[in-house]
């Protein structure tokens, strides 16, 4: 009887461990605030209202009728769902005598802002670390008016300007210390972290023809980051965060991420990440236009591009058609069709 019990309170335990971990997902990857309605010459248009470093924020979403407001009000109502089931899960997997270190550490973002800290903590945000990829461009919706649509992603990306000049640290280890594992490729020779279902990546900018002719391995900074092109654009152009949910964080400037997405997402092999990419830069590019000076960021890095670059990416941008409006409109009021040409 008592194995039978044991079994099913690890069956217990087991469910409400994955209750959380969907919920505290469907929490990281659905707008946050409320919505109201304004009604101007005869049409309703759907806001977003949400606090912001102790300010209340409007964000302009759309006529309630648009497919996007549509979006929005279903990610709403998904994240007051997550909340719910997230507090009831917590509750059973206490009932059930499951450690307050256990609860905590499955969340993602509890996970997040301890990175966030470890990197702050050892002074790598002002040394030339980034937060890139997936989880910059959610920074960007939760923090910058960049539209929102679900885009459930557990890899945390982080870009290292090379060569490193801080105080010699050992970013392995501290990861380690988190209880991440390392993860060794032995193809190439780099090292990624992971944590259940979250992995860690470093990465740095290619140089020349992209073949390693030494370790790739950085004992000043303990990492071994993989070399991906085009990463000296969001290096160059960082742009610091602070905020409650997350504390300090660094990520590339909104008109850096626009141009850089519009360079990779044409050379991607799969056609669900290109269609991914496109999406980011559509998004992005909609945020910039609402901000002439971010027009002008666009222009100043786009000046400062190789030409092959710029053609590559304006050609890109052209692939995209009527799904990439915004997009176009950018590279055209930044002069950067004209310069690429």
């Amino acid at each position: 009887m008592a194995l039978v019990i044991n079994d099913i309170l690890g069956e217990s335990r087991d469910y409400y461990r994955t209750v959380k971990r969907e919920s505290a997902g469907r929490l990281l990857i659905n707008p946050r605030g409320s919505l109201y309605q304004k009604e101007e010459g005869g049409s309703s248009f759907l806001y977003l209202r949400r606090l912001e470093n102790g300010k209340k924020r409007h964000i302009y979403i759309g006529k309630v009728d648009d497919a996007h407001a549509f979006r929005v009000k279903e990610g709403l109502t998904s994240r007051a769902k997550g909340v719910l089931s997230l507090r009831a899960a917590k509750a059973a997997m206490k009932e059930l005598g499951m450690s307050s270190l256990e609860i905590k550490n499955e969340d993602f973002f509890p996970l997040l802002r301890e990175l966030f800290q470890v990197m702050a903590d050892a002074g790598l945000w002002d040394e030339g670390l980034s937060l890139v990829g997936s989880w910059c461009f959610k920074v960007y919706q939760n923090f910058c008016g960049v539209e929102y649509f679900p885009d459930r992603t557990l890899d945390v990306d982080f870009a290292i300007r090379l060569p490193y000049r801080g105080e010699k640290v050992n970013v392995g280890n501290m990861l380690k210390g988190l209880g991440l594992e390392e993860v060794i490729n032995h193809a190439d020779g780099t090292v990624f972290y992971r944590s259940g279902e979250l992995s860690v990546e470093f990465l740095k900018d290619r140089m020349g023809d992209g073949l390693e002719r030494n370790s790739p391995y950085e004992p000043d900074i303990g990492i071994a980051p993989v070399a991906v092109p085009y990463m000296r654009i969001l290096l160059s152009n960082p742009m610091e965060i602070k905020a409650r949910d997350i504390g300090r964080v660094v990520v590339p400037s909104m008109a850096a991420f626009f141009l850089h997405k519009l360079l990779v997402a044409s050379q991607r092999r799969k056609e669900g990440k290109r269609a991914k990419d496109y999406r980011q830069v559509e998004a992005v590019a909609k945020a910039i236009l609402a901000q002439p000076a971010m027009l002008d960021d666009v222009k100043r890095i786009a000046g400062g591009l190789h030409k092959k670059w710029l053609t590559k990416l304006t050609a890109s941008a052209a692939t995209g058609g009527a799904d990439l409006d915004a997009a176009n409109a950018v590279l055209r009021r930044a002069e950067v069709i004209a310069v690429g040409r």
